[in-house]
């Protein structure tokens, strides 16, 4: 039996030296066959019931084209682990030079000679732990438009702004204030009767009363363009984007475990289970 052949599924699966010869002895020593053996009998670790809210957000861009994405693990140690942080690297590259434009449909791209879904199950069983991509958002721009970009702790916060011309270093300032500020709205009158309605009666759960001026402040606070501009509070945002004759088209801010561990607070958006967790804002 040729150990090159050996060597070569080992490397590519991180599947043992016994499984290996067995898959090679089935298929007759030729590889193709016996990746694919291996690949189709694959048995991932036992995770279902292990939450995984750890982990890193990415973002990347091409020319016109931004992704952003989550890849979950169990524990604040993975993400310094250098297996789990190649396939978030891999699964950058391999992301943005598709034409997907959501995790169900990601998982089914090719990778390293199987699908992404695949590839993902193998990194698991090397690290030991439950690891998903759990989501991914595409964003086009006009070749005229900006994207400024900002990752806060390691890839814990990622954010992208769209503005509607050419101007980098007030994209990502922007960007950081996104990152730090937290905005759910761009604009207070983004903001439908319902979303309206829900945010009144979140306010009054939390706050045991209802209070106009104090439930306006706090819509401000959540509203990017009414917030105070991070590098010059006597002035909004809103302001800024005046001064500079410059529009922000939308933006995005992933924060990792996002909705999951913080059950008692979910907000109808950002749905604690995960399953149809969206970027913010939603408008």
């Amino acid at each position: 039996m040729d150990t090159n052949l050996i060597k070569k599924l080992r490397e590519q699966t991180n599947r043992g030296v016994l499984e290996c010869k067995k898959a090679l002895a089935l298929n007759h020593n030729d590889y193709d066959k016996a990746l694919a053996y291996l690949n189709e009998t694959y048995e991932a670790p036992k995770t279902n019931d292990r939450v995984a809210s750890k982990g890193l957000c990415h973002v990347v861009i091409k020319d016109d084209e931004a992704i952003l994405f989550e890849v979950n693990a169990e524990t604040d140690f993975v993400a310094k682990n250098e297996d789990f942080l190649k396939l978030v690297n891999d699964l950058g590259e391999r992301l943005i030079d598709s034409d997907v434009s959501n995790a169900k449909s990601a998982l089914k791209l090719d990778i390293f000679e199987t699908n992404i879904e695949s590839h993902i199950k193998k990194v698991s069983a090397t690290i030991q732990e439950k690891v998903n991509l759990r989501r991914f958002y595409r964003v086009l721009k006009a070749s005229n438009q900006t994207f400024g970009t900002y990752f806060h702790g390691g890839g814990r916060v990622v954010t992208l702004v769209i503005l509607n011309q050419q101007n980098e270093k007030l994209a990502r300032d922007l960007a950081l204030q996104i990152a730090a500020t937290s905005p759910i709205y761009l604009d207070l009158s983004y903001i439908d009767i319902d979303t309206m309605n829900y945010e009144k009666f979140m306010f009054e759960k939390k706050h045991g009363q209802f209070d106009e001026k104090a439930f306006h402040q706090y819509l401000e606070s959540i509203t990017l363009y009414t917030q105070p501009f991070i590098y010059e509070d006597d002035k909004t945002v809103e302001a800024i984007l005046y001064e500079h004759h410059v529009q922000i088209i939308d933006f995005f801010r992933f924060e990792l475990g996002q909705g999951i561990e913080d059950k008692l607070n979910c907000r109808l958006d950002i749905p604690c289970d995960g399953s149809k967790i969206t970027v913010t804002p939603i408008y």
